[in-house]
C-alpha cells in the first residue's frame, strides 16, 4: 500500500481527510502560518472507512510533535512568515529541463500561481531532442531560450544571463513549488550579507518501496525545520566540504551579483556531463569558502517527486558516488581548501564514516546492497573528472562565437 503525503497548516481550521485512493497511511507535514514545524506519521486504522476525522488529526500531531510543536507555535523557536513583511523584490526563476515535457507541465502550474507581486519564468531547455518544450512554453506566460550545450550547469548559467531580475530562483521540471515559495525566499534575502537561498525538500509522494528507501532509509533531500545562517565563520573545514548538507539545487535561489564575484556554475559538473552531478554542491561550497553567506530557509518549501523504480534509485545513488567524488576533485584543483584537509576528508568522513561504516554496521534500514552503486559511482570518480574537464573545454569551443 502507499503513503499518502500532504501538509496542514495549524493557522487553520483542522478539516477530515479523504483516505481512499489505496493509501493506508499518511505523511504529514504540519505548518503554522506557513512554516514548517515538523512531520507527522499516521496509519489507518481501518483502510475500509473512507474518511480520518480533524479529532484522530490533531490527536495525531499532537502524539507526534508534543511540546516541541507547543514551543515552535508559542514562537520560541520561529517567526512566522506571514507575520514578517521583507521587501518583495522581483524575481526570476530559471527551470532548466530536457525532453521532459510531460513533468514540466506540472511544474509550471504551480510557478504560474504563485503568490508574488512580480516575478518572471524562464525556461531552459537544454540540448532538447524534440520541440515540445518550445510548443509547450509559446502557450504559456513564460520566457522559452534553448542551450544547445549539454549541461545542467550550462543551462543554469544561462538562465543567469537571460534573467531580468536581482535575484534569481531555480527549481526543477520534477517539482512542484510551494503556492508561498518566493514570499520565502523574499524572507530569507532580507539580511543583506546573504547571497544564497536554500530550502525544505519535501517528498511529493511515497507510492514504490525505491520512494520509501530513497526519503526514510537513505535520507531524501531534507534538511530540516530549523532557519540558519551558513558562513565559513560557524562551520569547520569538514562542514565546508559537506555542502551537500546546505541545500539542494532544486530548491536554491541567488542574488545574481554573487556570479561576478565568484563566477558562474561549473559546466564540467551535473547532470549532461561525465561528472552526473553536484554542479549544486559545488557552488555552494565554492561561495561559502569565498567568504560569503548562505541562509537555509525551511519556509521556502519545493515538493520533489523522487525515483519511482529501485533501478532509477540504483542509478541516482551511483551517479551521487561518481558526481560527489568528482566534486572533491574540484575542489582540489580549485584550491578552496588545502589538500591535506580534502585527503582527510576523503578517508575518514566520506569513505570512511559515510560509505564504509553503513556497509558494515548498516544504516537505518538501507539494503546493504544499495551501498554498492554508489561504492562503484565513487571508483568512477577519478576518471569522471578528467571526462568532464574534457568534455567541458570542448563544449566551450564547439559554440564559441
Amino acid at each position: 500500500m502507499a503513503t499518502k503525503v500532504f501538509d496542514i497548516d495549524l493557522s487553520k481550521k483542522l478539516e477530515p481527510v479523504w483516505c481512499g485512493e489505496g493509501f493506508d497511511s499518511f505523511w504529514i507535514l504540519v505548518r503554522y502560518l506557513h512554516q514548517p514545524l515538523g512531520w507527522v506519521w499516521y496509519s489507518l486504522p481501518d483502510v475500509n472507512i473512507p474518511m480520518v476525522s480533524a479529532q484522530q488529526l490533531e490527536e495525531a500531531i499532537i502524539k507526534n510533535l508534543g511540546q516541541q510543536l507547543l514551543n515552535r507555535m508559542m514562537g520560541q523557536e520561529i517567526s512566522p512568515l506571514a507575520s514578517q513583511n521583507p521587501p518583495l523584490e522581483p524575481i526570476s526563476i530559471v527551470v532548466c529541463t530536457r525532453d521532459r515535457t510531460e513533468l514540466l507541465k506540472q511544474c509550471l502550474k504551480a510557478l504560474l500561481n504563485l503568490d508574488y507581486p512580480k516575478y518572471e519564468i524562464i525556461i531552459v531547455d537544454n540540448a532538447p531532442s524534440n520541440d515540445a518544450t518550445a510548443k509547450l512554453a509559446q502557450t504559456l506566460p513564460v520566457r522559452y531560450v534553448c542551450e544547445p550545450r549539454p549541461g545542467l550547469d550550462w543551462a543554469r548559467n544561462r538562465g543567469i544571463q537571460e534573467a531580468h531580475y536581482d535575484i534569481v530562483a531555480f527549481t526543477d521540471d520534477d517539482a512542484k513549488v510551494d503556492g508561498y515559495w518566493l514570499r520565502a525566499i523574499a524572507q530569507g534575502f532580507q539580511q543583506p550579507e546573504v547571497m544564497c537561498v536554500t530550502g525544505l525538500v519535501a517528498p511529493a509522494e511515497l507510492e514504490t518501496d525505491a520512494q520509501y528507501l530513497f526519503e526514510f532509509d537513505y535520507g531524501g533531500m531534507g534538511h530540516g525545520f530549523n532557519r540558519r545562517i551558513i558562513n565559513k565563520e560557524r562551520i569547520t573545514e569538514t562542514n565546508l566540504l559537506w555542502a551537500s548538507s546546505f541545500g539542494v539545487g532544486v530548491n536554491m535561489a541567488f542574488r545574481r551579483e554573487i556570479f561576478d564575484k565568484i563566477g558562474p556554475f561549473d559546466p564540467a559538473l551535473d547532470v549532461g556531463t561525465p561528472s552526473r552531478g553536484c554542479g549544486d554542491v559545488e557552488m555552494f561550497h565554492r561561495l561559502v569558502a569565498k567568504g560569503y553567506t548562505i541562509a537555509y530557509e525551511p519556509s521556502m518549501l519545493v515538493w520533489h517527486t523522487h525515483r519511482r523504480s529501485r533501478s532509477a534509485l540504483w542509478r541516482q545513488l551511483s551517479d551521487n558516488g561518481c558526481s560527489f567524488g568528482v566534486y572533491l576533485l574540484t575542489c582540489l584543483n580549485n584550491k578552496t581548501v588545502n589538500s591535506s584537509s580534502i585527503l582527510r576528508f576523503f578517508v575518514y568522513d566520506w569513505l570512511g564514516g559515510w560509505i564504509i561504516s553503513r556497509l558494515v554496521r548498516g544504516y537505518r534500514k538501507l539494503p546493504r546492497y544499495l551501498i554498492i552503486p554508489e561504492i562503484l559511482g565513487m571508483l568512477q570518480s577519478p576518471q569522471a573528472y578528467r571526462a568532464s574537464q574534457i568534455t567541458a573545454k570542448n563544449r566551450a569551443a564547439s559554440y564559441a562565437n
